[in-house]
């Protein structure tokens, strides 16, 4: 059901929603139309009147445009430089890797996107480093171009080949790259589950997570907590964490986020108390969404993605 239908369901016309609102009948008309015209202002005065989420709301608006997704894609498939796709394949990246303790600056991060060479007169770096930069950018660009599909045991665990292929993890039999971890290990110094009980676990999360007949914001949080606290791999579970909280987010048309560096003890303790404190969490997720968005919108002028997360 759209908006149109549900207002007409309702008994509300579109001009009887502009006066309640108190938004111009031409300015509601061509937003309905065009939902991606829409600023938040409004869709938050719609929300209010209409007693509905945000989330509703938009699963009623029908997106004629094509969507950052779409965007993306076209611009990695035709090497567009210096737009959204390549600052986000440098930016998700380099903090990403940063946060699990790369020594690779940005400047540094974005040679290897755009030049497939290092330069660094300060001293060495880690070959790991490197590798799993040059990985995190195959990585993104193979969670693109399946975007579009169901998440999966087999796909999470393709991802974390990717991720640490070529690693010296590839020659440590134990470490068992591309499958689930054979040790247990902590995050923070809490325990997580067991190897025997992972698959079971996963089968698990994926299970619920799939059936769910919407995904809000909301809920791709709570399955990042939920993968993480299971921290699968023996290593690598916060970056395809995080990569694929960013494509779930852009598959159910939510706006995606990257976690900076700079908010990683916010991140942190938002993982850490996310069972006696959801806000905390997702307070820091929502102070990434507002910072891609504004990235969004200036690298992509006259889109215009408005605020898309739970009221």
């Amino acid at each position: 059901m759209n908006l149109k239908e549900y207002l007409k369901e309702q008994g509300v016309s579109v001009r009887e929603l502009a006066i309640a609102c108190s938004i111009p009948y031409a300015t509601l008309h061509n937003n309905i139309e065009k939902p991606e015209t829409m600023r938040a202002s409004v869709l938050g005065k719609i929300c209010t009147y209409l007693d509905l989420s945000m989330e509703k709301v938009l699963a009623m608006l029908e997106f004629d445009r094509e969507t950052l997704l779409s965007l993306i894609l076209e611009q990695k498939r035709n090497k567009i430089p210096g737009n959204i796709y390549h600052v986000t394949q440098v930016m998700f990246a380099y903090n990403s890797n940063r946060i699990e303790g790369s020594s690779l600056t940005e400047d540094e991060t974005r040679m290897i996107f755009e030049t497939h060479t290092i330069l660094d007169g300060k001293g060495s770096h880690d070959s790991n480093d490197v590798i799993e930069t040059a990985n995190h950018f195959y990585l993104y660009d193979t969670m693109l171009e399946e975007c579009s599909k169901p998440l999966t045991e087999a796909m999470i665990k393709r991802y974390h080949g990717i991720l640490k292929n070529g690693t010296s993890d590839t020659r440590s039999s134990w470490f068992n790259v591309g499958e689930y971890k054979r040790l247990p290990n902590e995050v923070g110094g809490i325990e997580t589950t067991a190897p025997g009980e992972v698959s079971e676990e996963m089968g698990s999360l994926i299970g619920w997570y799939n059936n769910l007949r919407n995904i809000s914001l909301d809920k791709v949080i709570e399955f990042h907590y939920r993968f993480e606290s299971i921290h699968p791999f023996q290593d690598g579970n916060g970056r395809i964490g995080r990569i694929l909280m960013y494509r779930e987010c852009l598959r159910n048309r939510l706006m995606p986020f990257i976690i900076e560096d700079a908010y990683k003890a916010f991140y942190y303790r938002g993982l850490a108390e996310y069972l006696h404190e959801k806000g905390w969490l997702k307070d820091t997720c929502l102070t990434m969404q507002d910072r891609y968005r504004e990235l969004v919108n200036r690298l992509l002028p006259g889109i215009h993605f408005s605020s898309d997360s739970e009221s």
